[in-house]
């Protein structure tokens, strides 16, 4: 056993969280109001069975590692130590895994100094050199940014680094090598490279953007060891103190971006290398700032993944606005042309929903019957996952008067979808079907398979339980794959007459599959099902129902295909089909 698991054995989680918040006592678990962001009712759950804690709010989870890292803003390191010390646990040394990451770390800063002396002193940095310089980068910006040049050769850098002492498995795990039948080649040819340094200044990867015409334009450290693109900010290193001094932080998109107005002066600004937002990048922002501007060069109330994300940004409490450049100009472009021009649209960036609002004037006729549909349905469901009610009331108002329509309206339409995306999956099983004008984030047959999984991984206590029916019930592949690996689980319990304890059951489960399994396990269900004779009779409601979506699913395919038959004349096909709706309109009447 390590030292994170013995420490983890020892420390209960409840007893640590509750230093910092008081926990409620909420059948299996405890549950609180979220130490992480402002809310009225408790969604904070901590499971001492799993030694795990979720908040449904903002969706932040973890162990008792996460969460001192997360409330006290430190590393894992440091969190590691005191908890050992809490723990009264001797840490033991391990010099091998810390030796390795080191390795990863020493070989990317010796690939940075190899691509930034082929920029700066070096004949084939020439061209790649002269396309910065005329982009607007300085030398002074190009030596603090670390910035080089990937020649376009096959093997350079590989030649180089296996010269100065590293491995090839070093150098194609790092992500600056691909492995190969033969060996391994440059990942990184032909591109100006951006080192990518966490915010404390330690490298963990590059971005590359082409120099010559190739796709793709732009290309990354791949995930590693110590890469995780989705917990990363460019520029971090940099900005953070000055991001904590205006108590602001500007988000832009790529990194010329990101330098172009970093040396113009605008320091507290870092770039996202994409426009949707993450849970790892809200979290980094969050230690600095409250306040986040995006100057992305896109609309992105048009674009779902980037509503995600400043949806998950505004569940963490941040205040979010959005900076507008005229003519699609990006932050590099107008810091170039004019930095006033980049200041002024700073100065008059606008709140985020304000944003929706213009966008949707811009994108639809609000007196056209179709268009004003389009729009309810755009705008309704972000009205309704905004978390303050006070900033939900305002735009409640501001999208009645945009659209002419009474207040009560949009009020009612907001608060169904609320009421719809916040129904416990109880309500869902119960309810049959769902209002046209309620825009759901799930389906309800979705719902329905997550409360399936839900159920298998609580059953009542003590009970030997294989359940029978198919895979094929579930249309999410990952619930499917759980569910084989459930019942392989159950099976091999059930010869020894054992109970389901979830604990046995994750320790071999990916790491994809894994989350999933906390995030179900820790959904608060109803009280009764610790009954056996209830939980069976939910379990059989559920597998029903969801054998009936799939008979009405295939009743509707050949319904169809009848219809396509008839047209065509084909008589026996029509029987043959029809046949095999009758039978099937017969197996969903006794279901």
């Amino acid at each position: 056993m390590d030292d994170t698991e013995l420490i983890k054995e020892k420390i209960n989680i409840v007893d640590l969280i509750s230093e910092y918040l008081p926990l409620k006592k909420a059948g299996v678990n405890f549950k609180a109001n979220c130490p992480f962001h402002n809310e009225k009712t408790p969604s904070f759950i901590v499971s001492p069975e799993r030694q795990i804690f979720k908040c449904f709010g903002c969706q932040k989870s973890g162990d008792v590692f996460t969460f001192l890292m997360e409330k006290e803003g430190m590393e894992f390191k440091e969190a590691l130590e005191i908890l050992a010390n809490k723990a009264g646990v001797t840490l033991k040394k391990s010099p091998d895994k810390k030796d390795f990451k080191e390795r990863l770390f020493e070989v990317n800063l010796k690939a940075q100094e190899f691509f930034h002396y082929i920029l700066t002193k070096h004949p084939l940095g020439k061209k790649a050199l002269e396309y910065l310089q005329d982009r607007g980068v300085s030398l002074e910006t190009i030596s603090q940014f670390g910035i080089g040049y990937a020649p376009n050769s096959w093997e350079s850098l590989t030649k180089f680094l296996l010269k100065r002492g590293f491995s090839t498995q070093e150098i194609v795990i790092s992500g600056l090598g691909v492995a190969s039948k033969s060996d391994s080649y440059d990942r990184f040819r032909g591109r100006i490279t951006y080192p990518l340094f966490d915010s404390k200044d330690k490298l963990r990867g590059f971005s590359g953007r082409v120099l010559y015409h190739a796709e793709p334009k732009y290309i990354n450290t791949p995930q590693t060891p110590i890469f995780d693109k989705g917990s990363f900010l460019f520029g971090l290193n940099l900005a953070k103190g000055e991001i904590r001094n205006k108590k602001e932080a500007i988000l832009v998109e790529g990194e010329m971006d990101m330098i172009l107005s970093f040396q113009a002066g605008f320091k507290n600004i870092v770039a996202s290398k994409g426009t949707a937002l993450t849970e790892g990048q809200i979290d980094l922002l969050k230690k600095y700032t409250e306040s986040l501007l995006l100057g992305f060069d896109m609309d992105l109330a048009g674009d779902s993944a980037s509503r995600r994300g400043i949806e998950m940004a505004d569940k963490a409490g941040l205040n979010i606005k959005v900076i507008q450049l005229e003519g699609d100009k990006d932050a590099a472009q107008a810091v170039k042309a004019d930095p006033a021009i980049w200041q002024k649209a700073i100065t008059e960036a606008v709140p985020i929903y304000d944003y929706y609002l213009t966008s949707i004037a811009k994108r639809y006729d609000s007196k056209n019957p179709n268009d004003l549909k389009k729009i309810g349905e755009e705008l309704m469901p972000i009205w309704a996952k905004i978390t303050d009610d006070l900033v939900r009331e305002r735009y409640i108002q501001r999208l009645s008067a945009f659209l002419k329509t009474e207040e009560k309206i949009i009020r009612d339409g907001v608060e169904k979808i609320r009421k719809s995306t916040s129904q416990s999956y109880t309500a869902i099983f119960q309810k049959t079907t769902v209002e046209d004008d309620i825009v759901p984030s799930k389906s309800r047959r979705e719902l329905l398979e997550e409360y399936l999984i839900a159920l298998l991984l609580h059953p009542p206590k003590d009970l030997v339980f294989i359940p029978s029916f198919p895979e094929t019930l579930f249309l999410a592949e990952k619930w499917r794959q759980l569910y084989v690996l459930l019942v392989l689980y159950l099976d091999s319990i059930s010869f020894k007459s054992k109970a389901f304890n979830i604990n046995e059951f994750v320790i071999n489960l990916p790491k994809e599959l894994l989350s999933e399994v906390d995030r179900l396990y820790l959904v608060e269900l109803d009280r009764r099902l610790v009954d056996e004779g209830f939980w069976r009779k939910e379990l059989d409601g559920v597998v029903s129902e969801l054998k009936k979506a799939l008979i009405k699913a295939s009743l509707e395919k050949l319904s169809l295909e009848i219809k396509n038959a008839q047209e065509f004349g084909k008589l026996e096909v029509v029987e043959s089909l029809s046949k095999k709706a009758r039978d099937l309109s017969v197996k969903l009447k006794n279901l």
